[in-house]
């Protein structure tokens, strides 16, 4: 027999927490390239309008929208720890 409990869940959003924090920076980045070409900044125009791009980017972001990829999480952290195992490897044969 299976018992259920009841329990509160508290989501605390204000401190984000990127898994990923090199795929997010790139898929954050291309977002960053859509709005510019939306909004019709070229790089001489967009150097000079970054801050307000980057709250255009904010406000997009803040206003639920949804950006699917296509990260495999199995295997991003399957190279992340082959990576990590290989260079500790690397620093042990120096020592």
């Amino acid at each position: 027999m299976k018992v259920l409990i009841k329990s509160t869940i508290k989501l605390d959003l204000s401190i984000p927490v990127d898994l990923y924090p090199d795929y997010v920076t790139s898929v954050h980045q291309e977002l960053k390239n859509l709005v510019a070409s939306s909004e019709g900044l070229d790089k001489y125009i967009r150097k000079n309008a970054e801050a307000e791009l980057d709250k255009k980017v904010k406000k997009l972001l803040n206003s639920g929208v949804t950006i699917h990829t296509a990260l495999d999480t199995k295997l991003q952290t399957q190279s992340k720890t082959a990576v990590h195992q290989k260079s500790v490897s690397m620093i042990s044969r120096e020592l």
